[in-house]
């Protein structure tokens, strides 16, 4: 049973029972032997202020075979219309045992009867198994080890799938080819959402191409709700695509009402694996691998909002290292093996086992002359270093009086009293305590949505190095969540986060100053061949620089290279603009090119932008 103080979750009803024979054993999931790994009892409760949910608690008996454990527990549940859910709850040591055996379990499980996907009803029995890391053939390699099937929940003889695509789950590498640079986007202005379905699209074709082949698209990302990826990925599912996408549990809920992509993708048949922990740890990643050629990471999650309203950035790389450790990370993530990493140690690291904290906290130390700094939440980390305890925002004023200019944008939203969905939050100090002792801080209230936010997590370093991924400086991302941070050292990565990071402020700081920021010129070249003896084209935008929107204020070109008109602009390095080509007629009178406006991003460097006439 459990104890009374994990019990003591406004329990009203509670049913417990003992391990049964097993009911049904997965072939495909190598057993453990029961000295090894058994479960020792399980229980349901429920609470009358959520009606929607069952809770349910799994006890092991695990034998102490080694120092570090790796126990699962995973739920299947069944549906209305062959419909599965299935989740994943890592168990926790509670208390040693005679004969060497240890007491293991889990509380964290959730179970919806009438709350199924798209509102179905369970159809069956809620199974459990548990699952140990363990050499179990001698072959000094580990393998997931698993007890058999038995019943959590229900009555009636166990409904499972015909086959478990989650055992044994492994992300292939197929990139061969020297990588190019990684691409690097920004939402909203950039769209990382198109780039996601260009990249499923391609997968499609060559599954179509070849039936035969195997194409793979595996994805840990905590959101999965846009609706044009979810449609995507049903596609590609039905293709034949190997379609294996881990999201955080808690998404299953059926009281998200926000939250209905999981819904469609269970009702379509496509492998979703819930990750649910206790407390307030989460799946936090936002991980993708693209038939093993590419991998993308970063704050973006696969939603509508991260889209087309908040701040994110997408990273994608083609560079097999990076795409080998991602790989064997996702495994990890859906449930397999977890062995030691050799892949890119130097540059990305996760948490909670790998402490990104620490690799970030060095960085900071090593800064020279600026730190800028986009974190959605910054409620600081700390950790013991050398003996004494430190934490970032300690390193951040350390940085400051020793005369590294450190400037850092946070959401207006996780710092300042805010609502989110019915959930009040009150305000958090630590921007303040940080404004107090020099770090200039900005607050964005990102207007474009009523949960719009500032979402990267992302830090530029000396102009030459970002840390970016899905790691946000708070506890539960450091000891709780899965979480990744990469470190990329290029200076041409780190000018483009530079330049969001001004665009930010120019959006967001009240005390502005476009001369603080490097200026770039660019080189307007515009072809107008249907302009005539006496006209003027010139350029107008929502910049000082561009007029804003005056005609009378617009950039005048020259025509000495008719029909080639050009001039040049100067504004601050990474900033987006809107502009449009105008025509001054001999009469005065003015044209506007049609179509949507133009959008400038200003580039690192002196650069030349060619643009034709739009009639």
């Amino acid at each position: 049973m459990r104890s009374a103080t994990k019990l003591a979750l406004a329990v009203i009803t509670l049913t417990a029972c003992v391990s049964e024979p097993a009911e049904h054993e997965d072939h495909q999931a190598p057993l453990a032997a029961p000295w090894l790994l058994s479960a020792e009892g399980s229980g349901t409760w429920t609470d009358p202020d959520k009606p929607d949910v069952v809770f349910a608690w799994v006890d092991l008996r695990v034998a102490n075979v080694r120092y570090h454990k790796r126990v699962l527990v995973d739920v299947v549940a069944p549906y209305d219309d062959g419909v599965f859910m299935r989740t994943m709850s890592p168990a926790t040591f509670e208390r040693s045992l005679d004969n060497n055996l240890e007491r293991w379990g889990t509380s964290a499980i959730e179970l919806y009867p009438t709350g199924g996907p798209g509102g179905r009803q369970l159809s069956g029995p809620v199974a459990f198994r548990a699952r140990i890391q363990h050499d179990a053939d001698g072959d000094q390699r580990d393998e997931m080890v698993a007890t058999p099937w038995q019943r959590l929940y229900g009555d009636g003889e166990l409904v499972l799938p015909a086959t478990d695509v989650w055992a044994g789950t492994s992300s292939p590498i197929n990139s061969a080819a020297p990588a190019a640079e990684p691409t690097v986007l920004f939402s909203p202005f950039d769209d990382p959402g198109r780039n996601v379905i260009s990249q499923i699209n391609a997968i499609i074709r060559k599954q179509n191409a070849a039936p035969e082949n195997r194409h793979t698209l595996h994805a840990a990302v905590f959101n999965i709700n846009d609706p044009e990826i979810v449609d995507k990925l049903i596609e590609a599912h039905q293709a034949g695509v190997e379609v294996r996408l881990v999201i955080d549990g808690r998404k299953l809920r059926p009281w998200y009402s926000w939250h209905s992509g999981d819904d469609r993708l269970l009702a379509a048949g496509v492998p979703v694996l819930g990750v649910k922990y206790a407390g307030t740890g989460a799946m936090h990643t936002k991980i993708a691998l693209f038939d093993g050629l590419r991998v993308a990471t970063g704050s973006f999650n696969w939603e509508w909002g991260a889209r087309h309203e908040n701040h994110e950035n997408m990273v994608m790389s083609e560079e097999r290292d990076l795409i080998t450790a991602y790989a064997r990370r996702f495994e990890v993530l859906a449930g397999g093996v977890q062995r030691e990493r050799v892949h890119a140690v130097d540059r990305l690291s996760f948490a909670p086992d790998e402490a990104p904290q620490r690799i970030v906290g060095e960085l900071i130390d090593g800064a020279r002359h600026q730190l800028l700094i986009a974190m959605f939440t910054a409620k600081d980390v700390r950790y013991w270093e050398n003996g004494s305890e430190t934490s970032l925002h300690q390193k951040l004023v350390a940085a400051v009086q020793r005369g590294v200019d450190v400037r850092m944008i946070v959401d207006h939203g996780i710092h300042e009293a805010a609502e989110f969905h019915g959930i009040e939050t009150p305000d958090d100090p630590s921007d303040e305590w940080l404004e107090d002792r020099g770090v200039r801080i900005i607050r964005a209230d990102n207007p474009s949505g009523r949960y719009a936010s500032m979402h990267h997590k992302f830090v530029v370093a000396d102009d030459d190095t970002v840390v970016t991924g899905a790691f946000n400086w708070y506890y539960d991302a450091a000891y709780a969540n899965d979480e990744d941070q990469l470190i990329l050292r290029d200076p041409s990565i780190a000018a483009k986060f530079k330049g969001e990071f001004i665009d930010l402020a120019r959006r967001y700081d009240p005390n502005y100053d476009a001369n603080e920021w490097p200026q770039v010129t660019v080189d307007i070249v515009a072809n107008h061949p249907g302009t005539l003896w006496g006209d003027g084209v010139g350029v107008v935008g929502d910049a000082t620089t561009l007029g804003v929107w005056n005609p009378n204020n617009a950039v005048a070109l020259d025509a000495s290279q008719w029909p080639r008109w050009t001039g040049s602009v100067t504004l601050p390095m990474g900033t987006r603009w809107e502009f449009k080509l105008i025509v001054i007629g001999r009469d005065g009178h003015v044209h506007w090119e049609s179509g949507t406006n133009r959008r400038l991003t200003v580039p690192a460097r002196h650069s030349e932008l060619a643009v034709d006439w739009r009639r």
